[in-house]
C-alpha cells in the first residue's frame, strides 16, 4: 500500500496493455513480418508478453547472432514497423472504464509510451481520445531516451507542472515500474496488461487494480 499522502495532481498512463488492447494488432504484425520472412509464426501468448518490453528484440533474437550489427537492426525494425503501420489501426480498444476515469478525474492525465508518436495519435483519434485534453503524450521516439529512463517521464510531469510526488504512475509493464522508482513517483500496476501483475509488484509496484473502476477511489484514498 502506499505510504505518502501527498495528493496526485498527474496521472501517466502507459499506451499498450494500460489505456489500449492493442495486442491483437501487434500479434497479427508480428507474425505476418515472420512469416514473411521464412519464419513459423509464435503462439499468441508469448508475442503478448513481450509487447511491454519491446518486439523489437523478440524478432532480433530470432536471427543469427553474427547477423546482429546496428544497421541489421534498423533493417529489421523499419521492415517490421512498415507491416506494423498496414495493421496497426485493425482494431484497438480501450479498456473497460478508461473513458468513465477520464471524464471523473479532474487532475490532469498525459501518456508516456515506448510506442511512437505516430502510432499513438492515430489510434487516440480512431477511439475518439484525440480532443481529450491532455497535457503530454510522449511516445518512444519523443526523446532521446525511452522509459524505464527517466527522462522521458519527467518531460511528461514538466509539461504538466507536477512533481515526482505529485504524480502517479500507470503502466503494466517492467518500463511503467521502473521508470517510476527512477523517478521516485508511486506506481499502479494493472492486472489486466500484458505483464504478470505479481512481477510488477514484485519489481516496485505499490498496488495493483482489477480495472479503471478503481483507480478514481484508490487516488482519492491518497488526499
Amino acid at each position: 500500500m502506499f505510504q505518502s499522502r501527498t495528493p496526485i495532481d498527474l496521472v501517466i498512463f502507459d499506451f499498450d496493455g494500460t489505456l489500449v488492447d492493442t495486442a491483437p494488432d501487434l500479434i497479427r504484425a508480428t507474425n505476418l513480418y515472420l512469416e514473411s520472412q521464412g519464419f513459423d509464426s509464435l503462439p499468441e501468448e508469448r508475442i503478448r508478453s513481450e509487447i511491454g518490453m519491446g518486439l523489437r528484440k523478440l524478432i532480433i533474437d530470432l536471427y543469427p547472432e553474427e547477423h546482429k550489427d546496428d544497421h541489421f537492426r534498423r533493417r529489421i525494425e523499419g521492415e517490421f514497423l512498415a507491416v506494423y503501420e498496414r495493421e496497426f489501426l485493425t482494431k484497438p480498444q480501450l479498456f473497460p472504464g478508461v473513458r468513465e476515469f477520464l471524464s471523473e478525474w479532474d487532475g490532469q492525465v498525459a501518456i508516456v509510451s515506448n510506442k511512437r508518436v505516430r502510432f499513438i495519435l492515430p489510434i487516440l483519434k480512431k477511439l475518439t481520445l484525440h480532443t481529450h485534453p491532455w497535457s503530454a503524450v510522449v511516445g518512444g521516439d519523443s526523446y532521446a531516451n525511452m522509459k524505464p529512463h527517466p527522462e522521458p517521464l519527467l518531460g511528461a510531469m514538466a509539461a504538466a507542472g507536477a512533481t515526482p510526488e505529485t504524480t502517479l504512475i500507470v503502466g503494466d509493464g517492467l518500463p511503467d515500474v521502473h521508470g517510476a522508482l527512477a523517478v521516485g513517483s508511486r506506481c499502479v500496476a494493472v492486472n489486466f496488461g500484458y505483464t504478470e501483475s505479481a512481477l510488477l509488484m514484485a519489481q516496485g509496484a505499490s498496488q495493483t487494480i482489477d480495472s479503471f473502476h478503481e483507480l478514481l477511489p484508490l487516488i482519492r484514498s491518497l488526499t
